[in-house]
């Protein structure tokens, strides 16, 4: 009798499971039937009658009140908010946003990304002052999102891309100080070991090859044995052999590399490496 509600029990948690998988699938299909006119947009913005968007806000609209406990449901929303910023319809792509923040206040990563698009919107308007500071707020009040490691190097890109040098290695220090007092912070987790590669970024942009080098051996010393750092050993000698022309300097980082980790995909590009060196 035991053994038969035990079976029962089974029984009944597999048709539960069966009913949330059938309820998860149901509701994908809704949202994939509600985004095909927002997709049709996207393809051909310019081309998208004003009707078109209206309809594809309101059956985005109705999906998200429907299913307002799914997490497809900030995701239409992003979708109407992109909606908006593609018909160059800024101000109410903003005001999306803004509600997306005042709704999902407690989720940084979601109030991350909408305070980025935010910015973007001004930056598409060319209005990079506005942008900017919406950037900065991004890096100030949600550091430890994704968005939040990736824009003080996106806003350096931007002076990169828009020829403006001075302004571009200013950016590239600034988000050299922030990594720096990020990973001082975090040191002891993971979140250090990512922030101090980024900090090693920043000085392989400027070309400042020491301070890069700098930065690399900060990971080597603090977290050897916590993480794989077969590319972090590359990476070093790649500066030495091409950027300082130091031999001794790159033969001692592969040579680690090749001890630490033969199993490593990177081993036989190692190798090589170590060879080029020596024929010289």
């Amino acid at each position: 009798m035991k053994n038969l509600k035990n079976i029962i029990v089974v029984i009944l948690l597999a048709c539960l499971l069966a009913g949330c998988a059938n309820d998860q699938y149901s509701i994908e299909k809704n949202y994939w039937k509600a985004k095909k006119s927002a997709d049709s947009i996207f393809n051909n913005p310019h081309a998208s009658p004003p009707f078109e968007l209206e309809r594809a806000v309101k059956l985005l609209d109705a999906f998200s009140k429907k299913y307002h406990e799914n997490d497809l449901s900030v995701d239409a929303q992003f979708k109407i908010a992109s909606l908006y910023l593609v018909k160059k319809q800024y101000d109410k792509g903003r005001a999306r946003l803004g509600q997306i923040i005042d709704v999902y206040s407690d989720s940084k990563l979601v109030s991350s990304e909408a305070l980025f698009l935010v910015g973007k919107s001004y930056e598409l308007e060319d209005k990079w002052g506005l942008a900017l500071n919406h950037y900065k707020r991004i890096i100030k009040e949600y550091p430890l999102t994704k968005k939040g490691f990736d824009v003080p190097l996106y806003i350096a890109q931007y002076y990169k891309i828009k020829y403006q040098p001075d302004k571009m290695n200013a950016a590239y220090r600034e988000a050299a100080v922030h990594y720096k007092t990020l990973a001082g912070k975090h040191e002891d987790s993971l979140i250090g070991f990512s922030v101090y590669n980024l900090v090693a970024r920043c000085y392989m942009a400027l070309k400042e090859w020491d301070k890069s080098i700098d930065s690399f051996n900060i990971i080597i010393d603090k977290y050897k044995g916590k993480v794989n750092l077969d590319s972090i050993y590359l990476n070093t000698a790649l500066i030495y052999k091409n950027e300082l022309k130091n031999k001794s300097g790159a033969r001692g980082m592969i040579e680690k590399l090749i001890e630490e980790y033969p199993q490593s995909k990177l081993t036989n590009t190692a190798t090589d490496l170590l060879k080029e060196i020596d024929k010289k």
